[in-house]
């Protein structure tokens, strides 16, 4: 759906067909606002990214490295500049637990990683050694914010099945404008209602490809 077609629609279930109550404009700013809650209540936009790792250093700071950052979902070593691995998600909690001292251990291999998003910190473990410090050695697979739509005629980066959520957010504003609260809170069920969905849709597909990638004597 273009951003005209998604605020017609919008201007339909509010009972308006041309901009009498609410302006092109205001629409226009509250798309973009629902877009942005979309992206990072869904983290469905992803991009990638590289990180340059620096020799015994485990923080990094993720913004300066990747661009619109909301959460990283894989992320991998270029190992020895040889070969990329997979590094495992962790958490300060479990690293506290497993691995005591973990900020004062030798240089070494990464193996496994964790971010604070309110730090805007990436943190290694363990820090890389000379093999493994090096220019765009860290490679993210990341979900990144929303971009604002400037044309009538262009879509928003999301999933197309996301697009009728920026219609519901819309009209729970509207609603919400003019006083309606049963119908604000009806079409805000609608907009929770479709991100569920779209969680759901995307834990069957994750399953089904497990399911596929399996051995086919595990199968049996």
């Amino acid at each position: 759906m273009t951003r005209k077609q998604i605020r017609d629609m919008a201007r339909k279930k509010l009972g308006e067909t041309t901009a009498s109550f609410w302006s092109d404009t205001e629409l226009n700013t509250w798309m973009d606002h629902g877009g942005d809650d979309v992206a990072r209540k869904t983290k469905s936009i992803k991009t990638t990214g590289y990180i340059t790792t620096e020799l015994d250093t485990y923080e990094y700071t993720i913004s300066s490295s990747l661009p619109n950052y909301v959460a990283i979902s894989e992320l991998y070593l270029y190992q020895g500049g040889d070969n990329w691995e997979k590094l495992t998600c962790s958490s300060r909690e479990e690293m506290d637990l497993r691995h005591p001292g973990w900020m004062s251990v030798d240089s070494g291999v990464p193996m496994e990683y964790f971010t604070d998003n309110e730090e805007d910190k990436l943190y290694l473990y363990l820090p890389p050694d000379s093999d493994n410090a090096g220019s765009n050695y860290l490679k993210a697979i990341y979900a990144r914010t929303y971009s604002p739509i400037t044309n009538d005629n262009d879509s928003p980066n999301l999933p197309v099945f996301l697009h009728m959520t920026l219609v519901h957010y819309l009209t729970a504003l509207g609603y919400e404008s003019r006083g309606f609260g049963d119908k604000a809170n009806d079409s805000w069920q609608k907009y929770y209602g479709r991100i569920s969905e779209y969680y759901m849709e995307r834990a069957r597909a994750k399953e089904d490809e497990e399911i596929i990638m399996k051995p086919e004597q595990n199968l049996r």
